[in-house]
């Protein structure tokens, strides 16, 4: 016979403090809102991809049409005409559909990461924001005119400096 433990009787409040439940996890990141956000997400990071692959083609394209081929002159002019015009705006039109993919895929990650699945979500959170801002007093006065006062020492010296300078330009032009 081999030597088995003898299994010990848990209880269910001890298995919920140790760890969440797979009953959590499942409904939580595995259930139909998560992954639609994270569908989102991976939406944005397959914009990026492609804006990566369609960039570095551009690239390519372009070095190669620069090097000039093995029996060309080396003082000859190249065969096609530089349109400078064209470059530019291709290189705005990349430059853009990078930032954009980019913005997509981060603002899809942030959303999923906040647990926001759309906008009119994201106004009611930031409502109940305020209400509990306003329920709790508003801004400490306080607080704020310390953080004015250290703003004002911080800067200071440097805020006289330039006022100093403006004052002494006026008095040169008023002479």
């Amino acid at each position: 016979m081999a030597d088995h433990p003898a299994p010990r009787p848990t209880s269910p409040e001890a298995t919920t403090a140790d760890s969440p439940t797979p009953d959590f996890i499942s409904t939580h990141f595995l259930g139909p809102r998560s992954r639609r956000q994270f569908s989102l997400f991976l939406f944005g990071a397959t914009c990026v991809g492609l804006s990566i692959f369609s960039t570095r083609r551009a690239l390519v394209r372009r070095y190669v049409a620069s090097v000039p081929h093995f029996y060309q002159q080396s003082n000859a002019l190249p065969r096609e005409a530089i349109n400078l015009r064209k470059e530019a705006a291709e290189a705005l039109q990349i430059a853009t559909i990078n930032v954009l993919s980019f913005a997509a895929m981060m603002t899809c990650g942030t959303l999923w990461a906040f647990d926001v699945s759309g906008v009119e979500e994201l106004r009611a959170r930031v409502r109940s924001m305020k209400k509990q801002r306003e329920v709790k007093g508003g801004t400490n006065v306080a607080q704020d005119q310390i953080v004015e006062r250290e703003f004002e020492d911080f800067l200071g010296p440097s805020l006289k400096k330039r006022s100093g300078k403006d004052e002494n330009q006026e008095m040169k032009k008023a002479r």
